[in-house]
């Protein structure tokens, strides 16, 4: 199999029809960025079944037609036609040639076609499936897949293997496998849910069913006596319900009487009680206004107290400060007049004293003979300071010539270096205002730079944050769905439960499945009645089969149903005509007696509700029964009403009004018809909310879908701005850098420049001060040695003076000195004294200082101290007053209090009386009433039980009696009431119901065999599918890996690798691992090689695929752009080694070695913007 060509028309950039020929061997395909090489390897995909947009580098998939530029119009179609050679059938095809073209229209259609043919995408993906080729094959190699190997998990490089091992078929067969297990499952489920819905009522029903003749012999005897028996209480009921009925009224009348006189007295009390809480709330308040004016006042006397005692020792002290400080003043007072005597002795011994040194000064003169010694030295240093004079002068002389001449040459060289300064400055200005400028410019760009850096990072994490919620919204979506499906199965199984009306019997099921016959029937009473889900078990428990009793609007529907089902044996059913049933009300006074007693709930038929015009059917159903919460309290509430109530409790326990209970539990819960319903309406409600919670995770996702399209634009745009302005900034960069480095060059010339002209100006300057110094030095010399001969000839002159007598001079010096150490003794002695005075009057001033601040404190304390003591008798003195006026209130409330007391004592006493004899009357009205009660019930018992169990009147009832005699009638009826009561309960269409539901229970259990059947089949249909896989993935693997091993050392030069499995014993999720030694290293895995080893490596890893699993051709997208250009050759020259016999290799590159190995190059250019054209040259015909 050979590719032989591709054809593109309106793909992305090629906007023209273009056709690449592919000739055997390697094909080159290059071209600069953005040219649109890499639209032809995404060309191919495209028409070989890619349906990721994104994988196409767009965001849509309408984004592959060509969109226009700035001199052609946007097309609307784009398509890609791509020719095999399959003469050897590579592909599984009867054809010799495949050409698959795919087209796609703006509006949003598709088209595939094999041949010409028009065909589904699946028939695209199933030709290339195995082959080898596909979108997502090996044959495809981009540098992002060998990124992808050596950046991935051991788990993704797995992936490469599978590739290999074929096993793609298998994985898809897995799939729909494994999603057939999942509907086969949830078919089981929902299966399992009606057989155990059926099994619940094959046990009751088979019971049922085997007691039902048995009971029909036994009830037909009972219900003969039972008429009897009850016509004849009936009558006797009737005559004493006349007598109990004018007593009750009698005791009506009493009772109305006492009620109105309690009241009052109750009333009475009331007022009173009232007052008195008044006046104790009035008592309890003075009380406490009388203890905390008393606490003040004890307060106040202890501040005054402490105040007074404080003050006193206050004044004590300072009268202390006081006396401290007239002493300190009396002793500075004396300090200072000692230390001004001592300064004046001071004085006067100071001036003895410098006269004495002066005297003594005068007299340390030399003598005679050493002064002419010494001017005899004079005259000859002079002498000799006249000769160095002479010297210096001729010296002087000579710098003068010197000086002149060197003056005369830097002049010269001045002008010619200001010159040249002028120049250098000039330039060095128009270089500091360029480069401003550009300092400017660049500033500005690193400001746009950063701040549209700022805004990609913040669009990044805006990025991140959309990903993350929608990763979560997704997840809560998938499970807001799942509990959408678990519900509507469950409804489901109900709603079918509910169609086939299961639970009903049959007779009722019967009429119920012909209901459009029957115009007057309503339904059955489960159907009417809407039951709270707290009261549910209750009124099951209370109704049982009356649940499934049918409501008609007359007699005549009635007997319609009655007709039909006994002409058509279609069973048996309780008819409830709405205008004839008696309206029952119950004992209001009982209610109202036992309605605030612990654990009562409520009047049953108050408790449910119905359509008005049905109401009367709760009446004559629930009228006579009471809710209780648990059985005791129902125990209570049944003693209470005298047995006159049938008490049922919420959890199902039962007394009747006979005092019988009812309760237990059995072992598997039923569910019954109310329970049933309840729980499909609950389901239909919270079904509601699971939809529109699916419906706003729906709208969510599409919201956060839009806003992350969005903000991939944003980022686009940004990502192009940052590239944009950051070539900017570095083009600007470089201008800056250039115009720096000129002027810190032109800066440097310049220093130099300035600092020679600024030494040559100092030179001028030098010269010019030297010479006017040499002049003054010339002058000064000669007034010099004029002034040495002068002091020469009046030393001379000096030497002859007579000299003193020295002996008399030395003996008065030394007399002087004597006194003078004698005077400096005492003069530091005065001194001393003074400094200890100045000390003492310094220290006696700070304590003046200390004491005058602690008596103006004292004397500020003793002020505030006194007002707060005048506050305090001024408030001690108004708490008294009120202390007194509280005492008065106090006692005039106390005996208001005393008399209250009295009169509720009274008021009390009276009204224990009226309720003594209000209570009398009413337990005999409860006596009466209990009787009429117990008679009315049991009328209305022996009218139900004429009514319900025989559907007879009592006129009827008496027309048809047993002419057995009363007592034995009670006899042999409780005989019958024994055998009916060891049977229990039954059914009369138990067995036509059981062998219905038995039939369909049999059905589905049969249904449910072949499920788990075909269920067992699945799950070894996957098993096998397993092992197949785990086979062909490890043979695979083996010769990958020995390829990879000996590919490696062609490519690196020598070396070794190997390919090993990170979980050898478990072939179906094992990762694998590269472990590679490239020249000259280590053994080390693979993320601890180098970039372009782990490219090369990569690289190699492809190409043992490519000798295990060939290929016809193989597509190579840029994948040795991370390689250096030995390891380009050494990858050029391995693809070249397959020659024109081996795969076809289509390479996309930049790398020169890899030009240099192709066969044919194609050139993609862009010579107009925005449309891609292709250029073609045979490098074997080009001569080298």
């Amino acid at each position: 199999m050979r590719l032989i060509s591709l054809e593109l028309n309106g793909f992305k950039s090629f906007a023209q029809k273009t056709k690449i020929e592919f000739m055997p061997g390697m094909t080159g395909i290059v071209g600069p960025n953005g040219s649109g090489k890499s639209n032809i390897i995404e060309a191919i995909r495209w028409v070989m079944g890619e349906q990721s947009a994104k994988d196409l580098r767009g965001n849509k998939m309408a984004d592959v037609i060509f969109a226009g530029s700035d001199t052609r119009k946007p097309l609307n179609r784009a398509e890609v036609a791509i020719t095999f050679d399959n003469q050897d059938h590579y592909l599984n095809s009867d054809y010799s040639e495949i050409k698959i073209t795919r087209k796609l229209y703006r509006t949003g259609e598709s088209q595939y076609l094999i041949n010409g043919q028009e065909c589904r995408l699946k028939d695209v993906l199933d030709l290339f499936m195995d082959s080898g080729l596909g979108r997502e094959s090996f044959s495809i190699i981009s540098q992002g897949r060998v990124e992808a190997i050596f950046n991935g998990k051991p788990t993704d490089r797995r992936a490469v293997i599978e590739e290999v091992a074929g096993v793609a078929k298998y994985k898809k067969n897995k799939t729909t496998a494994e999603k057939r297990l999942a509907d086969t499952t949830d078919n089981l489920h929902r299966v399992g849910d009606i057989i155990s819905e059926l099994e619940t009522q094959l046990e009751p029903l088979a019971q049922e069913s085997a007691l039902a003749k048995e009971f029909q012999e036994q009830k037909k005897q009972f219900d003969q006596l039972d008429r009897t028996k009850t016509v004849l209480d009936i009558e006797a009921y009737q005559a004493q319900t006349k007598t109990i009925e004018q007593e009750q009224h009698r005791l009506d009348q009493m009772t109305h009487d006492y009620d109105k006189k309690v009241k009052a007295a109750e009333s009475t009390l009331v007022k009173l009680k009232q007052s008195q809480t008044q006046l104790t709330q009035r008592k309890d308040l003075l009380q406490n206004q009388l203890l905390e004016q008393t606490k003040k006042i004890a307060d106040l006397n202890n501040l005054l107290s402490l105040s007074s005692e404080r003050s006193s020792q206050q004044k004590i002290n300072l009268g202390q400060l006081k006396q401290q400080r007239t002493q300190l003043e009396q002793n500075k007072e004396e300090a200072s007049q000692e230390l001004a005597n001592i300064q004046a002795t001071y004085s006067t011994q100071q001036a003895e004293i410098n006269a004495m040194q002066e005297q003594v000064a005068k007299a340390e003169q030399i003598t005679a003979e050493q002064q002419a010694q010494l001017l005899t030295d004079q005259i000859e240093a002079l002498q000799n300071q006249q000769i160095d004079q002479m010297q210096a002068l001729t010296t002087v002389h000579n710098q003068r010539t010197f000086l002149t001449r060197n003056h005369e040459q830097d002049s010269k060289r001045q002008v010619q270096s200001q010159t040249e300064l002028k120049t250098i400055q000039a330039q060095f200005d128009e270089l500091k205002i360029a480069l401003t400028q550009q300092q400017q410019q660049r500033n500005t760009l690193n400001a746009e730079l950063t701040d549209k850096r700022k805004q990609l990072n913040t669009e990044l994490n805006q990025r991140q944050s959309l990903k993350n919620d929608y990763d979560a919204t997704q997840k809560k979506w998938y499970q807001a769905l799942g509990n959408v499906q678990s519900l509507e199965a469950r409804q489901t199984s109900l709603k079918s439960l509910e169609t086939e009306y299961s639970g009903f019997y049959q007779g009722v099921r019967t009429v119920l499945q012909q209901r459009q016959q029957f115009n007057g029937l309503m339904g059955p009473v489960a159907e009417l009645i809407n039951v709270p889900a707290q009261y549910t078990t209750a009124i099951e428990t209370v109704l049982g089969a009356q649940l499934q009793n049918l409501v008609v609007d007359n007699q005549t529907t009635g007997q319609a149903i009655i007709s039909y089902l006994t002409r058509n044996r279609g069973g048996r059913a309780t008819i409830l005509p709405i205008d004839s049933l008696a309206h029952h009300t119950p004992n209001q006074i009982i209610l109202d007696r036992i309605s605030n007693m612990d654990g009562f709930l409520g009047l049953a038929s108050e408790l449910v509700t119905i359509q008005p015009e049905q109401q009367i059917i709760v009446d004559h159903l629930l009228s006579n029964t009471i809710v209780a919460d648990n059985l005791s309290h129902a125990t209570r509430i049944s003693k209470q009403t005298q047995h006159r109530f049938r008490i049922v409790t919420t959890d199902g326990q039962l007394i009747n009004a006979s005092g019988a209970m009812t309760g237990g539990a059995n072992r598997q819960q039923r569910q019954g018809l109310l329970s049933r319903q309840n729980e499909v309406e609950q389901l239909e409600t919270k079904l509601v909310a699971a939809r529109s919670n699916v419906s706003d995770l729906e709208a969510t996702i599409q919201k956060l879908d839009r806003a992350t399209q969005a903000n991939n634009q944003v980022i686009a745009q940004l990502q192009t701005s940052v590239t944009d302005l950051t070539n900017q900034f570095q083009t600007a960069d470089g201008k800056l850098k250039v115009l720096t480095d000129r002027q810190k060059l032109n800066e440097r010339q310049l220093k130099a420049l300035s600092f020679e002209v600024g030494q040559q100006d100092g030179s001028t300057s030098s010269y010019e001060d030297q010479l006017r110094t040499n002049e003054n030095k010339s002058q000064e010399i000669e007034q010099t040695i004029e002034t040495l001969k002068q002091k020469i000839i009046a030393t001379k002159q000096q030497l002859n003076v007579t000299q003193l007598d020295d002996s008399k001079r030395q003996e008065s010096l030394q007399q002087k000195k004597q006194w003078l150490a004698v005077a400096q003794e005492k003069i530091r002695q005065t001194n001393q004294q003074k400094k200890q005075l100045q000390i003492n009057i310094h220290t006696i001033d700070a304590q003046l200082d200390e004491l005058n601040s602690k008596a103006n404190m004292a004397s500020e304390s003793q002020e505030k101290r006194e007002q707060e003591k005048a506050r305090a008798t001024q408030s001690l003195q108004q708490l008294k007053n009120a202390q007194a006026e509280s005492q008065t209130n106090l006692e005039l409330v106390t005996q208001k209090l005393d008399t209250q007391t009295t009169q509720i004592e009274t008021a009390s006493h009276d009204l224990d009386r009226l309720r003594e004899l209000q209570r009398a009357t009413l337990n005999d009205l409860d006596e009466v009433h209990a009787k009429n009660a117990k008679l009315s019930a049991q009328l209305d018992h022996g009218f139900n039980r004429l009514s319900e169990n025989y559907a007879m009147t009592f006129e009827e009832a008496k027309q048809n009696l047993s002419s057995m005699a009363p007592q034995q009638i009670n006899t042999q009826l409780k005989l019958l009431k024994r055998g009916l009561d060891e049977i229990g309960p039954v059914n009369l269409g138990s067995i036509e119901e059981y062998d219905r539901v038995n039939k369909r229970y049999s059905f589905l259990h049969d249904q449910q065999t072949d499920l788990l059947s075909a269920k067992q089949q699945l799950n070894d249909t996957m098993q096998e599918m397993d092992q197949e896989v785990e086979t062909r993935f490890y043979e695979s693997y083996q010769q990958v890996a020995t390829s990879f091993s000996h590919i490696f050392a062609q490519m690196f030069g020598g070396g070794q690798a190997q390919l090993v499995l990170t979980d050898p014993d478990n072939l179906l999720t094992t990762g694998i691992d590269i472990i590679a030694q490239p020249p000259g290293k280590k053994n080390q895995q693979m993320s601890l090689l180098s970039g372009g080893e782990k490219a090369l490596t990569a690289i190699t890893l492809l190409f043992a695929i490519l000798e295990v699993r060939p290929v016809p051709f193989a597509i190579l997208d840029e994948t040795e752009a991370a390689l250096d250009e030995a390891n380009v050759n050494r990858f050029a020259r391995y693809l070249s080694t397959y020659g024109d016999n081996g795969p076809q290799f289509i390479v996309v590159t930049h790398r020169k070695g890899t030009m240099m190995n192709a066969n044919v190059l194609y050139g993609v250019t862009m010579q107009e913007s925005g449309v891609s054209k292709m250029v073609s040259v045979s490098l074997e015909d080009v001569p080298i």
